[in-house]
Formats: structure tokens, sequence, C-alpha cells
């Protein structure tokens, strides 16, 4: 069996958008941002990309808003994309969201 699983938390950058997938299923992207420390003690911002689809991803769109802290819980999947600089296509790693839990809005989010 293999197993692709990741659990995130951190502050949304920015409102969660929706969209519609070429099979006209709902998909809400959003991104969110991690502090953690380096090997020198540094702090440094990590960000992740979430796609998250299905039933919850309207409700998702409408909710999640920029600063709320949030839990992201699913696996990984990857795409490609066209890149201007070069022939070669870019390639994108985003969390598929399976759940989300929002643990506080910030003053800026309420």
């Amino acid at each position: 069996m293999n197993v692709c699983h990741i659990t995130v938390s951190g502050r949304l950058t920015g409102d969660a958008k929706l969209g519609k997938s070429e099979s006209g299923s709902d998909f809400a992207r959003f991104t969110i941002a991690r502090n953690r420390k380096n090997r020198d003690g540094d702090e440094v911002a990590e960000f992740y990309s979430c796609v998250w689809f299905g039933k919850y991803a309207t409700k998702a769109a409408e909710g999640l808003k920029k600063g709320a802290k949030v839990v992201v819980d699913g696996d990984f999947t990857v795409g490609t994309y066209d890149r201007n600089d070069s022939e070669m296509p870019g390639i994108s790693l985003d969390i598929r969201v399976n759940s989300c839990d929002v643990l506080g809005m910030s003053r800026q989010a309420e």
C-alpha cells in the first residue's frame, strides 16, 4: 500500500477562490502560510497551495478568508502548467484537501 498524507496548520494568505474543473466540478483554491525555524534559527515562511474539490468547495470559498488560522488534512497532487520562459512544463505540487478546520480568525478577517 502507498501512503501520501499531510497535515498543515497556518494562516490563509488570501480569500479562497471558487473555480470549476473541466468536468464541471466545483473546487476551492487557497494558500496557507506556515512559519518555521531553519537550521540557523531564523524564521522562514513556507507556502502551501491547497485545492478542495466536491460539495464543500462552495462553502469553503464563502467562509475561508485571509488571515484565518486553519488546519488542513489531505494528500498531494501533482500538476503541470505551461511556462512562458521555457519549453519544459512547470510542475505544481498542491495539497488535495480532505478536511479543513478553522481555528480562529484574525482581526482583519473578522
